[in-house]
């Protein structure tokens, strides 16, 4: 029985891992976009506000994490490190 378990065991432990990361990079995807918002692009909270140097793709990427879509996550690593900005963690 336990020879049958251990592989069991082991075959679930990625999926358990795996079913934590979007909760994880839609956190991680906003803490990037707060970032992005705050120092390079424009925000809907203030459309108003002169698009400061962002990009569409990363005014795009930004609107995805903000509707719990963390696809964008490479393009704001890209914009943010383009611009000399450290990458918060991603826990």
């Amino acid at each position: 029985m336990r020879a049958f378990l251990l592989p069991l065991m082991a075959g679930l432990l990625p999926a358990v891992a795996f079913a934590q990361s979007p909760a994880v990079d839609i956190a991680y995807c906003n803490r990037l976009t707060d970032l992005y918002e705050r120092y390079i692009g424009r925000s809907d909270n203030a459309p108003s506000r002169p698009n400061l140097g962002g990009s569409l793709d990363a005014d795009v990427a930004a609107a995805q994490c903000r509707q719990g879509n963390p696809s964008g996550i490479p393009t704001l690593e890209r914009v943010l490190r383009n611009d000399g900005f450290t990458l918060p963690p991603r826990r």
